[in-house]
């Protein structure tokens, strides 16, 4: 049941700030003739599924931890015959997770609390506090019961000897089973460690140790798999592309896992296997969703019917792809353009793989769609790693395409067939002798307004001292001619081992702002405030406090502005470290009845703290403040579409006499 599994609600959005919604599946986007049910919810690598009745609905719900340290909840508003999983969180109660999770109940108040990787070794718990439909949780501890479990390593609470509380369990990297005895009540656990052999289980082929044989970080699933009221475990483990399987041969009182095989699966996967059951088609066995956390970036959540019984369970791999998206892998670096002249926007995506991406617009320029017609788009390839960016680089009113390698340095691709027929020929495999440490992200801009492309390159720095690089056009039209202007664009200390740019003028005020990207998870703001006709640089791009769109999808964010709608405002896309892309709306309405409300306070009040902000924005004593809408500061003279000291002036008369203040309309 493939895509019975994943029948998704796909007119949910998250807002992401004023003006910009985060939209999953905004138009058609297919594959091979088949629709890609939510194109632009991201990448998905490392997986590591639970299926649990979070909302105790008697269906299982989905979540998906991954390897950025988010949780993704799905809620099923199906039935149990026809799970239907609608998106209801990216990051579950806004906590990062590490690199592990798992759900018990271990207040025994009826609601799930959430164990996870706190990033010091030990076991975080969070207390389930929600209450309806208004998810919380609080933070109870950052080192529970004095559990040390590692990284990457998943423990297992279960109820191993029958007396209704639930235990802890451990693999350690010897494979051996830790086993942490629950001697407290229902609602108060207290754990005592008993053994770090428990019932002799050692996750080895054959259940032997041998010194030619691995065993790395792992994963515990304890559930019944053939109903006689014990609990059999499953171990995932680094080292096994496929699972240990160890049946309880005992009783629910008194337990006796006993190795069975390391191959449950039949077919191995690339390895390091995470398990979730339950049953999903209401024929009463358990059915199971893997997650593949290691080597592979693509197929790695994959849906597995039991097509035996509830005694004897047989696993078909039904969906080798449970969530439809785009995604290349890892590191997509998207960019677009209209190659074949019909007046909307194609994308190609870079990424990993040295290779491009190619999704035609089949729609129009209100209405796009999109469909995949190659992975290796007219047979580029930069070996490893590719960041394409469209541009007309020659100024033959036809695009180009500029790809920064791997290597560190940026090749030119012309075009030498027409603005409807892209025929690239590689022209300069080293465009202006351009070479950093390594993976160059190039960005071609006009930053002083003199008509000519500059060029932004970010790269990654083995030292942790990346940064972007400026060159300047000192050609002429047609013919650039690329000098560096400075190697260190940014502050140095506001970078680190990877610096990812894309341009966008954020506040406004006609000159391109910086947005920069890194090897975690965030976007920063850096505001130009040079002079309109001069280049900017370390003193004038100033880092502001701004929470942008995006700034959550993931590690290795670039972000590509582009009005997809031919609205007449700029659209978001961005492009993520685990090979997807996640689209934000500009829905232009950021600026809510009269103008004045600069702190964007929910009740549309204008105050001091409005005329504080504003004054931080354009006289800063140290940071700028950032304007999250900035028509809201545009008081005066708004046909300029502009915030400068008349806006302040206006917003004084407002607060000190009776100035009226013009609607956002």
């Amino acid at each position: 049941m493939p895509r019975l599994l994943l029948i998704l609600m796909l007119t949910l959005t998250a807002t992401a700030r004023a003006g910009y919604e985060k939209q999953y599946s905004p138009f058609p986007v297919s594959r091979s003739g088949q629709p890609i049910p939510m194109p632009f919810w991201g990448g998905i690598n490392g997986p590591k599924p639970s299926l649990v009745d979070f909302d105790r609905d008697g269906l299982a719900d989905l979540f998906i931890g991954d390897g950025a340290g988010k949780l993704a909840y799905f809620r099923n508003t199906g039935t149990q015959a026809a799970p239907v999983w609608t998106p209801v969180t990216e990051r579950l109660g806004g906590i990062d997770i590490g690199t592990w999770h798992l759900f018990a109940d271990i207040d025994a108040d009826n609601d799930l609390d959430l164990f996870c990787d706190p990033r010091n070794a030990k076991v975080a718990f969070w207390r389930n506090t929600t209450v309806g439909d208004r998810i919380s949780f609080e933070l109870e501890d950052t080192a529970f019961a004095g559990f040390l479990v590692g990284a990457f390593n998943t423990p297992a609470f279960a109820d191993i000897d029958g007396d209704l509380d639930l235990d802890f369990f451990f693999g350690a990297p010897s494979g051996l089973l830790e086993f942490y005895r629950n001697d407290g009540t229902l609602g108060a656990p207290l754990f005592q460690f008993i053994t770090d052999a428990y019932d002799s289980v050692l996750a080895f082929p054959r259940g032997n140790a041998a010194a030619n044989i691995r065993h790395g970080f792992s994963a515990l699933q304890f559930v019944d798999i053939d109903t006689d009221g014990d609990l059999d475990l499953f171990y995932g483990d680094y080292f096994n592309p496929n699972l240990y399987y160890f049946a309880n041969l005992g009783t629910a009182q008194i337990s006796e896992l006993t190795y069975q095989t390391e191959n449950y699966l039949g077919a191995p996967t690339p390895g390091f296997n995470h398990t979730s059951f339950a049953d999903l088609d209401n024929d009463n066995d358990l059915d199971l969703i893997l997650g593949i956390a290691g080597a592979t970036d693509l197929h790695n959540l994959r849906y597995y019917e039991n097509v035996g019984n509830e005694i004897v369970a047989t696993f078909n791999l039904t969906d080798s792809n449970v969530f439809g998206t785009v995604d290349i892998g890892s590191g997509a670096v998207p960019t677009f353009g209209d190659l074949d002249n019909d007046g909307d926007q194609d994308l190609l995506i870079g990424g990993s793989t040295g290779r491009v991406t190619y999704y035609e617009n089949t729609g129009t320029a209100v209405a796009p769609a999109y469909q995949h017609v190659t992975d290796t788009f007219k047979n580029i390839s930069t070996v490893l790693f590719s960041a394409p960016v469209l541009v007309d680089w020659d100024s033959d009113n036809d695009l180009d395409l500029l790809i920064g390698t791997n290597a560190g340095r940026v090749e030119y691709w012309r075009n030498d067939g027409s603005a409807s027929s892209f025929e690239p020929v590689k022209i300069d495999a080293q465009l202006g002798g351009i070479k950093v440490d390594q993976l160059a992200i190039p960005i071609p801009v006009d930053l002083n307004n003199d008509g000519l492309l500059e060029l932004l390159v970010g790269e990654w720095d083995f030292n942790s001292r990346a940064n972007v690089r400026l060159y300047a056009n000192t050609g002429t039209v047609g013919a650039p001619v690329l000098t560096l202007q400075t190697a260190n664009l940014l502050p140095i200390d506001s970078t680190s081992a990877f610096a990812v740019p894309s341009i966008l003028d954020w506040d406004g005020d006609g000159r391109v702002d910086l947005i920069l990207g890194g090897n975690g998870i965030g976007l920063k703001l850096f505001r130009n405030t040079a002079a309109v006709g001069a280049f900017p640089d370390s003193l004038t791009l100033i880092e502001q406090n701004t929470e942008l769109p995006g700034a959550d999808d993931g590690t290795r964010t670039v972000v590509r502005p582009v009005d997809i709608d031919s609205d007449g405002d700029l659209d978001l896309f961005t492009g993520e470290g685990d090979g997807g892309l996640n689209f934000y709306l500009n829905d232009g309405i950021c600026c809510v009845g009269t103008r004045g409300n600069v702190n964007l306070s929910p009740d549309d009040l204008v105050d001091l703290s409005d005329l504080s902000r504003l004054i931080n924005y354009l006289m800063p004593p140290e940071a700028p403040a950032d304007l999250g809408c900035p028509s809201e500061a545009d008081l005066f003279e708004i046909s300029r579409a502009t915030v400068d000291l008349g806006d302040l002036i206006y917003l004084i008369s407002y607060l000190t006499s009776s100035f009226p203040l013009p609607d956002c309309r």
